[in-house]
């Protein structure tokens, strides 16, 4: 299972979470899809809603764009499209790391694991689980 290749290009460190590669409207979406899946343009337009003005066509758009993109799943109900994630938000988001990672440590190696090291290294609770994945990993290749 494998995410569509997101477009790094606009990648955005200074946001969190999914926003850092997806949209704001885009994360907002999924967001919403993720916590009430299966919904229609005008079901996830009313979630928006709640937090802003958006015009239904955009709201529109913006799931058919990403349905053509692979994040999302739709079927046909009567005369409107039922909309779903097609990952949930851990196989997202891990697949979404791995591509960054992946894309960083292709171009430039030996800077990014040190950096990545150093910066794991200012919390001891994420170095210790850095430490306990290098240990899995490496005891269940040796198997």
């Amino acid at each position: 299972m494998k995410i569509p290749k997101i477009a790094l290009r606009g990648f955005s460190p200074s946001n969190r979470g999914i926003k850092q590669v997806l949209g704001k409207l885009e994360a907002e979406v999924m967001q919403v899809l993720w916590q009430h899946p299966n919904q229609t343009v005008s079901d996830v337009e009313e979630h928006l809603r709640r937090k802003r003005t958006i015009a239904h066509t955009t709201v529109l758009t913006t799931l058919d764009r990403m349905y053509r993109k692979g994040y999302l799943t739709r079927e046909r109900a009567g005369k409107a499209f039922v909309y779903a994630p097609r990952y949930d938000r851990e196989q997202f988001e891990r697949e979404l790391a791995q591509e960054v990672l992946g894309a960083l440590l292709g171009g430039m190696g030996e800077p990014v694991l040190s950096t990545f090291v150093e910066l794991v290294g200012k919390d001891d609770g994420k170095l210790d689980r850095l430490e306990a994945l290098i240990k899995e990993r490496r005891e269940g290749k040796k198997r």
